[in-house]
């Protein structure tokens, strides 16, 4: 599969799960917006936006409800080195997508991301997306050889409503559904 089509499938998998979420946010009563139509409601912005210190710029954060479905999303920005490491589960099936920040071509991606799952290490040195059973034990991640001139996209992406506290990894169910 070449880098391009490689791309296009990620990128189609994205939109994928963001149109789902949009069906499920439609399918689901939510609280009148105060412009008083009828559907606006389901259309957020500013609510949505949160400045975060360890990523760069603003990042988009749809947690607890917000997105008014069975779906929470988050959108971020790496331009520098990070590392999440407290390893942890969650009772909800969760991705997370690592893509090249050069909206042009996602597949332009240097940034190397060390990924544990249950122990195991995996790496990505492309454009991907890792998917988690509810209760496998994740983490560390780190995101390596990212900088402001080549940043990636860090899109998190649950299939719950709420995110909740993650359980650590002692709390937490080692294995798969």
């Amino acid at each position: 599969m070449t880098r391009a089509t490689r791309g296009w499938a990620i990128a189609g998998c994205m939109a994928g799960v963001l149109l789902w979420g949009a069906y499920m946010a439609l399918s689901q009563d939510a609280p009148a917006k105060k412009d008083g139509s009828k559907y606006g409601r389901y259309v957020l912005t500013t609510e949505l936006y949160h400045k975060i210190a360890h990523y760069t710029g603003t990042s988009i954060v749809a947690r607890d409800g917000k997105l008014q479905g069975n779906i929470s999303m988050c959108y971020h920005c790496l331009a520098k080195p990070i590392t999440f490491d407290k390893p942890h589960s969650h009772d909800f099936e969760e991705t997370l997508c690592f893509i090249g920040g050069n909206p042009l071509d996602i597949t332009d991606f240097d940034a190397v991301v060390e990924y544990t799952i249950n122990g195991e290490k995996h790496v990505l040195t492309e454009p991907g997306c890792v998917t988690m059973p509810p209760n496998l034990v994740h983490c560390p991640v780190s995101v390596k050889n990212v900088t402001p001139e080549k940043p990636i996209v860090f899109l998190e992406v649950s299939n719950a409503s709420s995110y909740g506290t993650p359980r650590d990894a002692k709390q937490s169910v080692v294995g798969s559904r």
